[in-house]
């Protein structure tokens, strides 16, 4: 089955009600929320996702799609699970080792949110192997996080 997911990162708060109606009338199965703590990677969009994710939860009757890029994950997890997301992604680099990583699978599926783990351009593929048993969806960035809009050299996704 395919789902399609469409990031808000780049919606004006004044337009974003209009926005969002037209997300949602174009047939999209989730809002993606880009989640950026001004950490992990230098822009900081906390508070304005936080925003459209309650505004979202209560105009519209789809999912969201919560990619976290931030340092502290288990912080941001307690705080978009009570929203009920569909899909809560964080970055496999954030979490440093696999006893973190498996509590935060854990921590998430509990709550009956589906798993993502997101994966930088530069980080070697065999980092989320052992996690793809546990977890739901994979997010391949395709550029550096919170560096969108720039282009990526292709060898970046290989290690030899």
């Amino acid at each position: 089955m395919i789902e399609v997911s469409a990031s808000i990162l780049t919606v004006q708060k004044e337009n974003a009600i209009k926005e969002f109606y037209n997300l949602e009338t174009s047939k999209i199965d989730y809002f993606h929320i880009d989640v950026m703590d001004g950490k992990f990677v230098e822009k900081n969009t906390t508070e304005i996702m936080k925003d459209y994710s309650i505004t979202i939860s209560h105009i519209s009757n789809l999912g969201l799609d919560v990619h976290l890029m931030v340092d502290n994950i288990e912080e941001y997890v307690e705080d978009y699970l009570p929203l009920k997301p569909q899909i809560l992604t964080f970055h496999i680099e954030a979490s440093k080792d696999e006893k973190r990583t498996r509590k935060i699978i854990d921590i998430i599926k509990s709550s009956g949110t589906r798993v993502g783990i997101a994966i930088s351009p530069e980080t070697d593929i065999e980092e989320i192997k052992k996690y793809l048993n546990s977890i739901h969806v994979v997010l391949i960035m395709t550029v550096i996080p919170g560096k969108g809009r720039t282009k990526v050299n292709s060898r970046n996704y290989r290690k030899n």
